[in-house]
C-alpha cells in the first residue's frame, strides 16, 4: 500500500445523516398509528400508555421533519472525529466503506464497546478510495453489514 501520498489528515463535510423528504401520506400514517395507539390505550383503561402515545407520535413527526445539518468529519492519526465527537482507533475494530452512489456514500466504524456497535460518517463529496487508503493505515478493512435498527429506519424513511 502506497502510503506517500497521502496528508497527514483528510477533512471534509457532509450532512449528520441521511435525510428522506417526507410527504403528507407519511405524516397521515404516522397520525393514524398514533390515534390508534391512544384509542386502544384508552379502551384499556391505561392513560399513561394514551400520554405516551401521544408523545411518541409528536416526537417522530419532529424527528422527521428535522433536516440534517452539516457536519464536519476528519481522519487523522489519533483518529476520527464527526462534528465535535472525536473516537480514538484503539476503540474500533475495523471499518467499511459502503460506496454505491448516489444511493450510499458511508464509512460504517465497528466499535469494540458492545452498547455502540455502529458508527457512520457520511462521505459526501469526499474521495472514498484516499479515506480508505489512509483508514487501512490505522484499522483493518472488514465488511460490515446494515443493521436491522438501520434497515428498519431507511424503510421507515428516518
Amino acid at each position: 500500500m502506497n502510503t506517500n501520498n497521502l496528508p497527514s489528515k483528510i477533512k471534509w463535510s457532509a450532512p449528520e445523516y441521511h435525510f428522506h423528504e417526507k410527504n403528507t401520506e407519511w405524516y397521515w400514517v404516522l397520525g393514524i398509528i398514533t390515534a390508534a395507539l391512544v384509542l386502544t390505550a384508552f379502551i384499556l383503561h391505561n392513560f399513561l400508555f394514551a400520554v405516551f402515545a401521544v408523545l411518541a407520535g409528536f416526537s417522530l413527526g419532529l424527528y422527521g421533519a428535522r433536516r440534517p445539518r452539516l457536519a464536519y468529519h476528519e481522519v487523522n492519526p489519533g483518529g476520527i472525529s464527526i462534528g465535535n465527537k472525536k473516537i480514538n482507533y484503539e476503540h474500533i475494530d475495523h471499518f467499511w466503506i459502503n460506496y454505491e452512489p448516489p444511493v450510499k456514500k458511508e464509512i460504517i466504524f465497528e466499535s469494540k464497546k458492545t452498547f455502540s456497535p455502529h458508527t457512520t460518517m457520511l462521505l459526501g463529496q469526499a474521495d472514498p478510495e484516499q479515506i480508505r487508503r489512509y483508514l487501512l493505515q490505522y484499522l483493518k478493512e472488514k465488511k460490515i453489514d446494515e443493521s436491522f435498527v438501520s434497515a428498519l429506519a431507511h424503510f421507515l424513511k428516518f
